[in-house]
C-alpha cells in the first residue's frame, strides 16, 4: 500500500505522532453526503477493510476533495476523481487483505456477514431471514407432491416452478435492498402477479407443446425480473445490471458447491440408514432434498451478500478452464458438420444440445466481462475469449441455417420457433460482443461499450423468455 493513501496510526508509544483526522468544511460534507455514503458502505462491506480502516480512507478521500476543490471543479466532478486517485474499492480491499491475512481469513470465515445497508434488514436478521424464507420456500415447493396425485402434480409444477423460489428470493433481496425503488417494487409485483395468473387460468391441450415452453421460459423471465428487487433504485440504469450478473455468477458457484456437499451427505447418511435396517429413508428424504434445494437458493443469496467480492478471482479462473474446452467443442462441430454437409439432417437433440452450449458460452462471457475493470489493459484472457465469441458466432449461423430449412421443410411449431428467436438474439448479442472485443484488442478501445452491451443481455433475453412463456400459448392455440 502506498503511503500517500495510508498514513501510519499512532502506535500509542512514548514520543510516537499520533495520526488523527483533520475536520473537513460542513459544506463538503453537505454535498457530498449521498455519494460519500455510498462509498463508505460499499467499502465496509469488502472483505479485510475494517471501520476503523474506512475512516482512514475516508480522510484521504475528503482531502483529496478538498484540493480539487481550490482548483475550481464541482463537488461532484471533484468526488469522482478523488475515488479515481485513491484506487477503486476492490484494489484498496485486496491491498488491506495483502497487509492483513489473519483479519481477511477470519472476517471471512467466522464474523457475521457485513451490516445491510441503511434502512434495510437488520444485520443480525439477515442469515435468519435466509434461512427463513428458504425453509417457507422448500415447503411451498414440497407441498403440491404432498396435496395432490398423477397428472395434477406435473401441471402445478410445469407452470409454478418458479413461484416456489422466486417471490422469497425477491422478498429478501427487497428487505435487503436500500434505497427502494416504488416504481421497481410495482413493476415486480405486477410481473410476478400478473403471470402466476395467466399461467394458471391458460388451459392446456395435447401435445402440450407451449406447456413446456412455459415451464422452461418462465423460471428466466422471472429470475431476470427479480433483479429489479436486488437492484432497488437502481433498476432503471442499465449499468447497474452487471451487478445483477456478478450476483447470479457467484451464486451459481455457491449452490454448485453446496449441491456438490449436499448430494455427498445425501448418499452417505442414505448408506447408514440402509445398513442398519431403516429402510424408510426414501419418505424423509422426499421432503429433506426439495427443502434443502429451494432454502439453498436463499443460502445462495446471503453468502454473496455476506461475503461480496470473495469469488471476485473465480472468473478468471473459470473463464481460463472452460475457455479452451468450449472453443475447442465449437470448432469440432463445425468441423464435422462442414465435412458432413448435411446440416439440415442434424437431429433436433443435436440442435438443442448446441443451443444450450451456446448458452453457456454468453453466460461465460457474460460472468467473465462483470469481473473486467472497463480500464484495465488488454489480456491474453480477452483473446481467448474473442476466439470463443467467434467460433460461438459461426456455430450459431449455421445452426440458423438448420433451423430455417427444417422451418421450410416441416413446418412451424412453438418449439421451432421459440428455438429460433432464441437463436437470432445469441446471434445479435455474440456478434455485437465480437464487435466490442475487437474494438477493445484491435483499436484499444476503452471496455465501457463491450460492458455496456453485456448490461443489455440479462433484460433481452428475459423480454423474450417472458414472451414465449406468456404469448406463444394462446398464439399457437395451447397446444
Amino acid at each position: 500500500m502506498t503511503s500517500r493513501q495510508h498514513p501510519s496510526h499512532g502506535t500509542g508509544e512514548p514520543g510516537a505522532q499520533t495520526w488523527s483526522p483533520p475536520q473537513p468544511p460542513s459544506g463538503v460534507l453537505d454535498d457530498l453526503a449521498v455519494p460519500l455514503a455510498e462509498w463508505r458502505t460499499l467499502m465496509t462491506q469488502r472483505p479485510g477493510v475494517t471501520p476503523d480502516d474506512v475512516e482512514e480512507l475516508e480522510d484521504h478521500l475528503l482531502s483529496e476533495v478538498q484540493d480539487l476543490r481550490r482548483a475550481g471543479l464541482s463537488p461532484e466532478e471533484a468526488f469522482l476523481i478523488a475515488v479515481r486517485r485513491l484506487g477503486s474499492q476492490n484494489e484498496v480491499a485486496r491491498e488491506y487483505g495483502a497487509v492483513h491475512t489473519d483479519r481477511l481469513w477470519r472476517q471471512l470465515v467466522f464474523t457475521p456477514s457485513a451490516p445491510s445497508p441503511a434502512g434495510a434488514l437488520a444485520a443480525r436478521w439477515d442469515l435468519p431471514a435466509a434461512l427463513a424464507l428458504g425453509l417457507l420456500s422448500g415447503l411451498a415447493l414440497r407441498l403440491p407432491t404432498a396435496l395432490l396425485e398423477g397428472e395434477a402434480v406435473g401441471q402445478v409444477y410445469a407452470r409454478n416452478l418458479a413461484f416456489g423460489v422466486l417471490p422469497f428470493l425477491a422478498l429478501y433481496l427487497i428487505a435487503r435492498s436500500a434505497p427502494r425503488s416504488r416504481s421497481g417494487l410495482t413493476a415486480l409485483v405486477s410481473v410476478f402477479a400478473v403471470s402466476a395468473l395467466l399461467v394458471n387460468l391458460y388451459p392446456s391441450h395435447a401435445p402440450q407443446q407451449t406447456l413446456a415452453l412455459t415451464a422452461l421460459h418462465l423460471p428466466i423471465a422471472l429470475t431476470v425480473t427479480v433483479g429489479i428487487a436486488y437492484l432497488g433504485a437502481r433498476w432503471r440504469a442499465l449499468e447497474a445490471w452487471m451487478d445483477w450478473v456478478r450476483f447470479l455468477g457467484e451464486a451459481a458457484i455457491y449452490y454448485v458447491l453446496i449441491a456438490l456437499g449436499g448430494g455427498v451427505v445425501t448418499i452417505l447418511v442414505t448408506q447408514i440408514f440402509l445398513a442398519v435396517g431403516l429402510y424408510g429413508v426414501g419418505t424423509a428424504l422426499s421432503w429433506v432434498i426439495p427443502i434443502c434445494a429451494a432454502g439453498a437458493v436463499l443460502v445462495c443469496a446471503w453468502l454473496v451478500e455476506a461475503k461480496r467480492s470473495v469469488m471476485d478471482n473465480m472468473a478468471p479462473v473459470l473463464t481460463a478452464v472452460f475457455t479452451p474446452v468450449l472453443t475447442l467443442g465449437m470448432l469440432s462441430f463445425l468441423v464435422v458438420v462442414v465435412a458432413g454437409g448435411r446440416l439440415v439432417d442434424l437431429d433436433r437433440e443435436v440442435l438443442i444440445s448446441f443451443d444450450a452450449l451456446l448458452i453457456v458460452v454468453v453466460a461465460l462471457v457474460l460472468y467473465t466481462v462483470s469481473a473486467r475493470r472497463p480500464e484495465s489493459p488488454r489480456r491474453p484472457l480477452d483473446w481467448m475469449q474473442l476466439v470463443l465469441v467467434l467460433a460461438a458466432l459461426a456455430v450459431d449461423v449455421l445452426l440458423l441455417w438448420a433451423m430455417s430449412g427444417r422451418l421450410l421443410e416441416y413446418g412451424t411449431s412453438p418449439n421451432k420457433l421459440a428455438a429460433l428467436g432464441c437463436n437470432v438474439i445469441l446471434l445479435v448479442h455474440l456478434a455485437g460482443s465480437a464487435w466490442h472485443y475487437l474494438g477493445v484488442l484491435v483499436w484499444r478501445q476503452p471496455a465501457l461499450g463491450l460492458q455496456r452491451w453485456q448490461c443489455l443481455a440479462l433484460p433481452v433475453f428475459g423480454v423474450w423468455a417472458g414472451v414465449v412463456a406468456l404469448a406463444f400459448p394462446p398464439l399457437f392455440g395451447f397446444r
